[in-house]
Formats: structure tokens, sequence, C-alpha cells
């Protein structure tokens, strides 16, 4: 170079034929961005500063807290957790008593239904006469198998046991629950019936079915009956069993049955209560005598005696019951539970047996048949008391009452 020669000055650009430095190769395909020199990144703004408001000092002149202060505040917290907690304990029981008492509900309705799913229904014929009166009385009829009219009268179920009238009882259960009167009236009584003439109960079923026989028994009575039921008495010797059979006193020796104290099985205890051709003792008057004696001693053996205290037995006491009962149509289930809760104090020691007073040589003969004469006047009387549910009454003041002792 000589000094004439202009100097480039070192930041010139090279020449194309210079040969590149090796530490700075260019990269051909390199975008022409991401060649170009960097700018240099602006520096960090300073931070904003922001001076300290007096108000945002104003917890420095708060009072501090006493222990005491902060003691109360604790214990109301804690009052608090408490009261949530005991109310979701609350909410939690309600759900499982719920939950619970509904499945009770459906099982209960379960077991109802299958204990008593054997109960036959019948028209409603109760209420047609008479006077309704205090306490709830109950218009029972039944049907002895062992009777020999069993297969003598024709039929089956309710109708048959209206035809052949083996046992009539008016059950008067009182107002205030705690006791019960069974009053019994002789199948073969000559009564007056609706419409005129008079004659059996069973003649009033021949002519006009079971709303005449009801009929004719609230006339009888003059009151008016809440429940009407039949009973097949076969129930009867299943009930027996169940409980291990029962003890009956026999007054006096009839026929093949002596004196005292004798236990009975079902099939005997229907023997006992049967008409017997071949015994002419037996006379109707006596065979209700002889009903009576069978359900309370059986009464005696199934409740006071404990023999019911065991579920599983009671539930099978009440199939078989229910299994040969039949009860009007209307008669529902919840009014069944009531009718038995409102009988739960019942006890042989405060249901009393009698029959309806009848008259001197009540027993005669009618065309050959067995017939029973009643005493008006004493039946009067009788009824009147029931009418004013004042039975106790009657029966400590009418000492020729006839009463099962």
């Amino acid at each position: 170079m000589t000094p004439d020669e202009p100097q480039e000055p070192s930041w010139a650009a090279p020449s194309p034929d210079a040969t590149p430095d090796v530490g700075h190769e260019v990269d051909p395909e390199m975008d022409a961005t991401e060649a170009a020199p960097r700018e240099p990144s602006e520096p960090a703004g300073s931070p904003d500063v922001q001076l300290i408001d007096d108000r945002d000092l104003s917890w420095v002149d708060k009072p501090q807290m006493s222990d005491e202060e902060r003691e109360r505040r604790h214990l109301r917290n804690e009052e608090i957790r408490k009261h949530v907690r005991r109310k979701r304990k609350v909410r939690t029981a309600l759900k499982i008593t719920a939950a619970g008492m509904a499945a009770l509900l459906v099982l209960g309705v379960l077991w109802f239904a299958w204990t008593f799913g054997g109960l036959a229904r019948m028209p409603a014929v109760a209420g047609q006469a008479g006077l309704y009166t205090p306490g709830t009385n109950i218009l029972l009829v039944g049907a002895n198998p062992d009777e020999p009219d069993a297969t003598a009268i024709n039929g089956s179920g309710w109708p048959h046991a209206f035809a052949t009238s083996d046992m009539v009882m008016v059950l008067h259960l009182t107002k205030d629950k705690h006791s019960m009167f069974v009053i019994s009236i002789p199948a073969d009584s000559i009564v007056p019936i609706p419409g005129g003439g008079e004659g059996k109960l069973a003649d009033a079923f021949r002519r006009g079915g079971a709303p005449l026989y009801v009929k004719t028994v609230e006339t009888l009575t003059g009151i008016r009956m809440d429940h009407v039921m039949t009973l097949d008495m076969s129930g009867l010797r299943e009930i027996t069993n169940d409980v291990g059979g029962i003890v009956v006193n026999v007054p006096a020796p009839i026929c093949d049955t002596q004196a005292g104290p004798t236990r009975l099985d079902g099939d005997q205890a229907l023997d006992f209560m049967a008409f017997d051709a071949d015994c002419p003792q037996i006379k109707d008057v006596e065979r209700v005598q002889r009903q009576q004696t069978v359900l309370k001693a059986l009464m005696a053996a199934a409740v006071d005696g404990g023999k019911l205290t065991n579920p599983f037995r009671v539930n099978k006491v009440l199939r078989a019951t229910a299994g040969h009962l039949t009860v009007e149509h209307g008669f529902g289930y919840p009014s069944m539970v009531g009718l038995l809760f409102s009988m739960r104090h019942l006890r042989s020691s405060n249901t009393t047996f009698l029959t309806v007073p009848v008259a001197a040589n009540a027993e005669y003969t009618v065309d050959g048949q067995d017939a029973v004469r009643l005493d008006a006047s004493g039946d009067a009387a009788l009824w009147n008391a029931l009418r004013q549910d004042r039975l106790a009454a009657y029966v400590a003041t009418n000492t020729g009452a006839n009463v099962l002792r």
C-alpha cells in the first residue's frame, strides 16, 4: 500500500473474494432477520413507587385483643362448630330413622298381608236397624264341622255359617276398651223376623239371606252392629292344638265326658261343643254353655297362660284364625289393626260370658224340631244395659243372669 492510496476503514464490508473468518461463519440459509445484529434490549423500567397512605397504617393504631376476648372468640367459634356438627348428626339420624321406619312399614304391610291374607269377604250387612251405642258391637256367627247338620245343610263358607248358626254371639267391647262381654243367643231361639212371623235365625237366612239375618238380630237387640263376622270353627281346632290344648271344668258327667277338670285337644274341643244326637242331655242352651267354656279356656291358655309370648306362635294363631274367618267388605286392614290394638288389654278375667235370659221350661219342640223360648222382659233388661254400656252393673245386680262362672 502506497501512502497515496486511501485506507479503507476497518469496519468496511469485506470483499467478495475475501475468505470468511472461520470463527464467524455465516449460515447461508439463515434468515436475514436472524443474521441481523440484535439491538440491545431496553433496560427494565424502574418499579412504580407508591407512598403509604395513613389509612393503611390504621391497624398499627388498633388496640390489641385481650386474652379474655381471644378466649371468648375461641369459645364462640367452638360453639358454632359444635352446633354445625350437631345439625349434621341430627340430619343423619333423621335420614337413618326415616329409612328404618320406611323399611319397617314395608315389612309390616307384607307381614300383615301374609298373616291375614286368608281372610274371606262377604257383602256388608251391618247397621240396618237399632241404635248405635257406646263401645264396639260385633256379631259373630260360627259353624261347627262336628255338628250333625254340618253335611246335612248344603253350602260352604259364610253362607253355611248363617244357615247352620251353630254359634251366635254378640261381642261387646266397652267404650273404655278395658273389658268385653260375650252374649250368646241359642241358635234354636224363636225370635220375631222383620217382615212378619217368627222363627229361628236360620229361618231368617233362608227367607232373606244374610241381610235379613243380621236385621233380625239388630231388631231383637235394638243395637246396630258395627261389624259382622262368620267363623269356621275348624280354626278353633288349630288354635287349641297350637297352645298345647285347653283345660275345661265339666260341671257334671254328661255322656262320655267326666265331671271335673279335663284336658282337651283340638278335636276333642270341637266334639265337646257339638250337639250329640246320641246324648239326649245336650240341648241348645247347654251347647251354648259348652261353647263359652271352650272359648274361655282357650283365652286363659293363650293369653293368661303366656302361650302367645312367642311371636312365631302368635303369628301361627293369627293365621289360623284369619284362614277361617270371614269379614264384611269395607272392614279394611287399618280398622282391623285398630280393633286388635284396642283389645290388647283383654284377659279371661275381664271377659264375661253370658247367655240371653230364657223362659222357664225354655226348651220345647216345634214340628219335631228343638226350639228355645226366650224371656222377653229379661232380654229387654239385658239389651238395655248393653245399649247404655252398663253391662257390668247389670251382671252385678241381676243374680239370675245366666253368667258363665
